[in-house]
């Protein structure tokens, strides 16, 4: 009997003769978490590793067989060679094998990821075949450390090896002719990045809720890829298609495979990494209207279709793309907010719900873009502060930096904003004088405080301008004559002189 975690509605453990192998993987997606999924069948054992809900790679307990077959078809190493790497790659299944390649001489460092990525490709693709075996799901409690990753996307990467995967003689597709289909309902799995096949993105655009299956598409293992990868549902009467919902694959994040991109398409991504930037920065305290882009009396249609084009907009697999490659943070916070709001304004009476408890003061205060309250940018100066320390310490510095911006601008009374401000500017060697010209404006703002004079001096001194650093650590000791620090560098620079 297939399990499944308490309270997760996530798969922990079955068999592949009642769950297939792309059921088990679009449930790791949804979980977003750090897994491992292992699937074993007649002796092999493979791994599907999962960060935070995207599939990365793949490995196998016989990688070593694999591989050896593959650089032997082309010639890319001798026999003696590849043996001594496979020796030492086998105690670190999917993760050895690349390091174990070059550091043996075996091959050339970019033909070792290039192995290991087809490695990779080849186990998912291929256990799609797999009709029988087992599996379970593993949660782990960091991201995987692996060599290489896909490129792909999780829903492009499963519609690959179902597409791969020869249709067995005497079995017929899962999908009933003569069901009614939609769009997913679930906004996570409805709108994944994909790159679909032209057959594919025709069925999509024919997916309207009233169809039957066999009048969507002739080829009914075209639908059944799309329902296994999510992408489209069978109608449930217990949930009936939100009407407002944009239809269509043009209201979809796939592309289709062959087609020429827009020529707006730079422009649009552009405009997308500005939106998710400026909404992130401010989440904290915006309300899921403004979340939305919509007026607080917005008609109950146009917040349903605000709803999905923001969940089309911040669905985490868009930090698949280069403008938002560093965004994965973001689009995942900015999507728990979304999928809140397509709770709150899911019918007339969960929004007047909402309304209420925001009226009453029990959720986050509000941005207001136009002309906010002191006490308002106070609130959002501190969120943007305390979020920052956060990106920092995650190595995220640019979106940090823009928070630290804002911070300084709406409470200019702090001067830990100032101050941790500056240290972001100095990480780069081009922003040194940024930095120290941020401290002087803080002195400017603050004069009585001593944290500040102090990074000023600092900041002088790393730019080896003494004659302001003498100067900013004198108003210290004006500040505070009992100050250490600064006595012991004015001790300092006053030594070095010459006599």
């Amino acid at each position: 009997m297939d399990t499944l975690k308490p309270g997760t509605g996530s798969l922990s453990g079955g068999t592949l003769e009642k769950t297939e192998l792309a059921d088990v993987l679009r449930s790791a997606y949804a979980s977003r978490r750090h897994l491992q999924v292992l699937v074993s069948y007649r002796g092999e054992e493979r791994s599907f590793w999962f960060r935070r809900g995207r599939l990365v790679s793949a490995s196998s307990n016989r990688e070593a067989q694999h591989v050896g077959d593959l650089l032997r078809t082309f010639g890319l190493a001798n026999e003696s060679v590849l043996f001594a790497a496979f020796e030492r790659a086998l105690a670190d299944p999917g993760r050895g094998l690349a390091s174990a390649l070059r550091d043996a001489g075996a091959v050339a460092p970019y033909v070792a990821d290039a192995c290991v990525r087809a490695l990779a490709e080849m186990v998912l693709y291929s256990s799609f075949q797999w009709s029988a075996g087992t599996f379970s799901v593993v949660t782990l409690g960091s991201a995987p450390d692996l060599p290489v990753a896909f490129d792909q996307s999780t829903a492009s990467l499963v519609l690959e090896g179902l597409r791969r995967r020869p249709p067995v003689a005497g079995v017929a597709p899962r999908v009933d002719p003569q069901s009614k289909l939609v769009l997913s309902p679930d906004l996570l799995l409805r709108y994944q990045c994909a790159v679909v096949t032209a057959e594919e993105a025709e069925a999509l655009d024919a997916v309207d809720g009233t169809k039957r299956a066999a009048d969507v598409c002739l080829d009914l293992r075209i639908l059944e890829r799309l329902i296994s990868v999510g992408l489209v549902s069978v109608v449930d009467r217990k949930r009936p298609p939100d009407e407002q919902a944009p239809a269509g694959v043009q209201s979809l994040n796939v592309e289709v495979a062959g087609t020429p991109p827009s020529p707006r398409l730079a422009e649009l991504l552009e405009q997308q990494s500005k939106t998710v930037w400026n909404a992130y920065r401010r989440l904290d305290w915006t309300t899921a209207y403004e979340l939305l882009g919509v007026a607080e009396d917005a008609a109950d249609p146009d917040l349903r279709r605000a709803v999905h084009e923001r969940a089309r907009l911040f669905h985490p697999d868009n930090a698949l793309r280069s403008t938002l490659a560093d965004a994965g943070e973001a689009l995942e916070a900015l999507f728990a907010k979304i999928r809140e709001a397509d709770r709150s304004f899911a019918s007339p009476t969960s929004r007047q719900q909402y309304d209420r408890l925001r009226a009453s003061g029990g959720m986050s205060a509000p941005v207001q873009y136009g002309e906010p309250t002191r006490e308002v940018q106070k609130q959002v100066a501190k969120a943007n502060y305390q979020r920052a320390r956060t990106l920092i310490e995650m190595e995220d510095f640019f979106p940090a930096y823009e928070m630290l911006r804002q911070a300084v601008e709406f409470d200019p009374e702090k001067p830990e904003y100032w101050t941790l401000l500056a240290k972001v500017q100095a990480r780069n060697p081009k922003w040194i004088r940024q930095a120290t010209e941020t401290l002087r404006r803080a002195t400017e703002n603050l004069p009585d405080s001593v944290e500040v004079w102090l990074a000023y001096a600092d900041a002088l001194g790393a730019e080896r301008n003494e004659t302001g650093r003498v100067k900013a650590l004198k108003e210290v000791l004006k500040l505070d004559p009992t100050n250490r620090k600064a006595s012991k560098a004015l001790a300092e620079i006053a030594a070095t002189k010459p006599r």
